[in-house]
């Protein structure tokens, strides 16, 4: 029982505190290093998209642009660049309708989209997507 009492101090020079200290400290970094990269919001009101629009809009740098790239059962589905991010959204179906509709597929040698929308005049289509 000495031997093994022995041999455990020598192989574990930390004390248990410090070792729960340097795993608290390991936590506390991966959770900030990780913080930018939360998951994007997918699901969208129409006055969210309206505001984030708005507001890029207002910057003299803006190249904001929606992007519709097709409806399914249940949602409406956009992509756009707020901020400098590529956003994937989804609006309900239940809250928004749009005059033209067109099959939403998930597929590789589909086309990002359709067609560009303003979102401030009922998401209108705006101009083809090329």
């Amino acid at each position: 029982m000495q031997y093994f009492a022995e041999v455990y101090l020598i192989s574990n020079p930390l004390p248990m505190k410090m070792n729960i200290l340097y795993a608290i400290c390991a936590m506390a970094v991966l959770v900030a290093c990780s913080a930018p990269y939360q998951a994007q919001k997918s699901v969208w009101t129409v006055k969210e998209v309206q505001e984030s629009f708005n507001k890029d809009s207002a910057k003299k740098y803006n190249t904001n642009c929606i992007l519709y790239r097709g409806t399914d059962s249940l949602s409406h589905y956009f992509l756009s660049q707020f901020t400098d991010k590529w956003v994937f959204l989804s609006i309900k179906k239940s809250e928004l309708s749009l005059i033209e509709e067109k099959p939403y597929k998930i597929d590789s040698a589909v086309k990002l989209g359709y067609y560009y929308v303003d979102p401030n005049n009922h998401f209108v289509k705006t101009r083809d997507f090329n």
